[in-house]
């Protein structure tokens, strides 16, 4: 399996750093600022009466000089202009007196303001940075990159947090290969904010540990609606400022490896995903929508699988609501399942995802009105004929096909590896949820 990233269309809030010596907005912006303050308090020098000179002004220029560069350049500005001010008293000199005196008192008094400030301004940057590498780490760790393959899928996925310079929010989805196959979910968990980060982390963890371990796909969907009533019961425990009755909608796909042109699709009362064939057909699957992560204990019946045809050349398009509520100025939803097959033709069904996944993601920002006002993901997967090679065979024998062989003198020690497997898990009548008080639909 390839390490490149998949083709993420969402922004780092780390983005490049400034070097710390280097000036906000280049050297070429403080050297032209310097320049143009200098010329107009010169030119007004010139032109104002010999009793009043404005070259006391010169004064001004190293606080503003302040605001863009470091302390180093701010003290080498301030030097500059108190050669500047000495040449033009030997050019124009003043009077004795109090204007004389003036002119150097104003330029080292906003030479050692401009100094401080700009001090001052590079401590807060630098404790800003600090934050934002944290935050970082913290969102890499819990909205990880993906590879542009998987197996025999390639990958092209597009996320745009509600929030302003965040990599996560409600919204969340992952890829996790397995000896049993390859595994992908996609979810929209209920509310915003931290709380719908921390429920999406939770999720996130449970998924990439069942999708591993599990053989059977309903097992991964059971121990995910087993991790939803966990959260919910661990925010009611701690008096959490959490979402104490959160619940998630989702799509759980599951790619066996014996059978390569099927998907079996978990549907936890999500949107239904598209599906392109590889002579460019759309339409969407006749899904059963089971109840959303968090809500089992309101059905004695656990969600349905269904298995859709899925080969070579078909892709799958799967999407949150953030994708179908997204409206413009005169408050119409993005018509994603309309929009869609004029954007595919049978060439465009063999362009790369990634090309799909751009016009699909341009589309919704010019059909948007105003910044976003819910996450939005979209993750597009295509099934190839080549399968992308592990880097080594260790990692190759990790992911290794082996399917779990069950008889008769085995099923029962299997059972009770099962009880003590998940001994320590909240169980459906054990943690049943209070009352949904969330009248949101669907995440």
């Amino acid at each position: 399996m390839t390490s490149r990233s998949s083709s993420s269309f969402y922004s780092s809030i780390r983005g490049a750093a400034p070097s710390a010596s280097r000036p906000t907005g280049g050297w070429r912006a403080v050297v032209l600022l310097v320049a143009v303050m200098a010329l107009i308090i010169t030119t007004l020098d010139v032109a104002t009466p010999a009793d009043f000179r404005a070259r006391a002004l010169l004064g001004l220029v190293p606080i503003v000089v302040a605001l863009l560069a470091p302390v180093i350049v701010t003290a080498v500005v301030t030097g500059l202009l108190i050669i500047a001010y000495l040449g033009l008293q030997a050019v124009a000199p003043l009077p004795s007196g109090g204007w004389a005196v003036l002119g150097p008192l104003m330029i080292g008094t906003g030479g050692l303001l401009g100094v401080l400030i700009a001090r001052r301004r590079e401590e807060q940057r630098a404790r800003l940075q600090a934050l934002t590498d944290i935050a970082e780490a913290t969102q890499r760790a819990v909205m990880r990159g993906l590879p542009e393959r998987f197996e025999d899928l390639r990958i092209a996925d597009f996320y745009q947090p509600a929030a302003r310079a965040a990599r996560v929010g409600g919204d969340w989805y992952d890829f996790q290969p397995s000896p049993y196959g390859v595994r992908a979910v996609l979810g929209d968990v209920s509310g915003k904010g931290l709380p719908a980060v921390s429920a999406s982390a939770w999720l996130l963890g449970a998924f990439r540990e069942a999708a591993y371990h599990e053989e059977q796909i309903d097992e991964v969907a059971r121990r995910l609606e087993i991790a939803m009533q966990r959260y919910s019961a661990w925010t009611r425990l701690t008096n959490d400022e959490g979402l104490t009755d959160a619940f998630s909608t989702g799509l759980l796909l599951h790619f066996p490896p014996t059978s390569p042109d099927v998907v079996d699709v978990v549907n936890f009362g999500h949107e239904p995903p598209l599906v392109v064939t590889a002579d460019g057909r759309v339409h969407t699957p006749d899904l059963p929508a089971g109840l959303p992560l968090g809500m089992g204990t309101l059905s004695a019946a656990g969600p349905g699988v269904a298995r859709l045809p899925f080969g070579v050349g078909d892709t799958l398009i799967l999407f949150t609501d953030g994708v179908t509520e997204c409206r413009d100025e005169d408050g119409t939803f993005y018509p994603v399942r309309e929009r869609l097959p004029r954007l595919v033709s049978p060439r465009g069904a063999q362009e790369p995802p990634e090309a799909l996944l751009r016009r699909l993601a341009e589309g919704l920002r010019e059909h948007r009105y105003g910044p976003p006002s819910d996450d939005a993901a979209i993750t597009v997967l295509r099934r190839t004929a080549e399968r992308a090679p592990y880097q080594n065979e260790a990692d190759a024998e990790l992911y290794a096909y082996r399917p779990k062989e069950t008889t008769d003198e085995t099923a029962d020690s299997a059972v009770q590896g099962a009880v003590a497997q998940y001994a320590t898990d909240m169980r459906f009548l054990e943690c049943a949820s209070r009352s949904i008080s969330s009248t949101k639909a669907s995440a």
